[in-house]
């Protein structure tokens, strides 16, 4: 059954004052509110807002909308038990950030309720204090920790780089935001180590990754696609799989051999070609992940609008 569970958390609080989810307690609630989300996840040096919207909620917070700006928003979503294919390990984090503006609707008999949320809570009117003091003799990443503690101290950090990012001389840089610092440390990383380092907010903290740095392959099932991949440019593809929290932007995954040898399949001859070809996607071999893109329509009842957008590049 699909799943969701959104959370706002005040500053300074630990606990989130408000939740809504389709599995209260961990049972599935059929009468739970209708959401809409369209989040795009992609590197931090292109990072942008996230829309998601409630219909359906209380007058109380409908009249109080404005209430919720700068809190933190967390929003979890994925499948869980409840069909045969369902695999409830991929669900998790799809999105964190601070709300930007929230408002409430109210038109004929339907209320709603609107957060625009932004990873970063710092833009170049409300800079951040990113100061990268990168020292001779230093790798990157231990000054690039530093840098974000110090920005984003309740953050959790995933940072995989290479020690041998190091310079021989200091390398002081000043930021505004941390699209800024990504661009810096990108282009810096490329021309100088030929050792590109991308950031991201995802899964509810910033990942910092270089070109050495290998994840743990995820294996893709054919169950798991929604139609077919497609070639959008020289050895880099989209694919729309079931809404997942367990892909990053970084991941490497390897696609389905198809159900040849699945239970139940039938197995046909080479004169029924056209209906043993559907049966196994045209795309095989490991891809890594380049970005992401979240839809969801809880009540919708086509599978591509719970589903999640993957666009990555080829190995190899």
């Amino acid at each position: 059954m699909r799943y969701y569970s959104l959370e706002l958390t005040p500053k300074g609080a630990s606990t989130p004052s408000r939740v809504w989810t389709s599995y209260p307690g961990g049972v599935y609630d059929p009468q739970a509110l209708e959401i809409e989300f369209d989040m795009p996840i992609m590197p931090a040096t292109d990072s942008t807002a996230v829309t998601i919207t409630l219909s359906g909620i209380a007058l109380k917070d409908l009249t109080q909308a404005q209430q919720f700006a700068g809190m933190t928003l967390t929003l979890k979503g994925g499948m869980k038990a409840g069909f045969p294919l369902v695999n409830p390990a991929q669900a998790g984090i799809l999105v964190q950030g601070e709300v930007f503006q929230s408002f409430g609707n109210w038109e004929g008999t339907e209320m709603t309720l609107d957060f625009v949320v932004y990873p970063s809570i710092y833009t170049i009117e409300n800079p951040g204090n990113m100061v990268l003091n990168w020292k001779s003799g230093q790798a990157l990443g231990d000054a690039l920790r530093q840098t974000l503690e110090t920005a984003y101290p309740n953050t959790p950090l995933s940072i995989n780089t290479s020690a041998d990012l190091v310079n021989s001389f200091d390398s002081p840089h000043y930021c505004a935001t941390i699209e800024q610092l990504a661009d810096f440390v990108r282009q810096y990383s490329t021309t100088n180590f030929n050792n590109p380092v991308t950031m991201a907010f995802q899964q509810g903290g910033i990942t910092v990754n270089d070109a050495t740095y290998t994840p743990k392959t995820v294996q893709l099932d054919f169950f798991d696609l929604i139609g077919q991949p497609t070639w959008i440019e020289v050895k880099k593809m989209v694919m729309k799989l079931v809404l997942r929290g367990d892909l990053t932007i970084g991941s490497i995954i390897t696609m389905p051999k198809g159900l040849q040898n699945a239970p139940g399949i039938v197995t046909t001859t080479s004169d029924s070609l056209p209906s043993s070809e559907k049966y196994k996607s045209s795309f095989q071999g490991t891809f890594t992940v380049t970005a992401l893109r979240h839809i969801g329509v809880f009540r919708a009842s086509d599978a591509g609008s719970w589903a999640t957008i993957v666009q990555a590049s080829a190995n190899g």
